[in-house]
């Protein structure tokens, strides 16, 4: 089995469902040049300053994610495309809000 470790600031993201219209066609997210939705596979180490310090990324393993539909390399590992992205190219962090009681 092949795993897929990024190095240095690189994230690994797999790109997740796409939109459906009423009549059921699928609209691929990249097709709409807004920002995709995508899990976080695998983090590296971290961004190496000149000064010999490591910056942590600013995500985790399964935080849903915002990025271009450009964003990154695609890569396939068995079966299964995922995207080989630096952590600046990572819009946002998708949290769900509590629910109110």
């Amino acid at each position: 089995m092949q795993v897929l470790r990024p190095l240095g600031e690189r994230v690994v993201v797999e790109l997740l469902a796409e939109e459906k219209t009423a009549g059921g066609l699928v609209i691929p997210d990249t097709a709409q040049g807004r920002p995709v939705r995508a899990r976080v596979v695998a983090v590296g180490s971290g961004r190496l300053l000149e000064n010999g310090t490591r910056v942590p990324p600013e995500v985790a393993v399964d935080q849903e994610v915002l990025v271009m539909p450009d964003a990154g390399l695609p890569v396939r590992v068995q079966d299964r495309e995922y995207r080989l992205v630096r952590d600046e190219e990572i819009l946002a962090v998708l949290e769900h809000a509590p629910a109110l009681a």
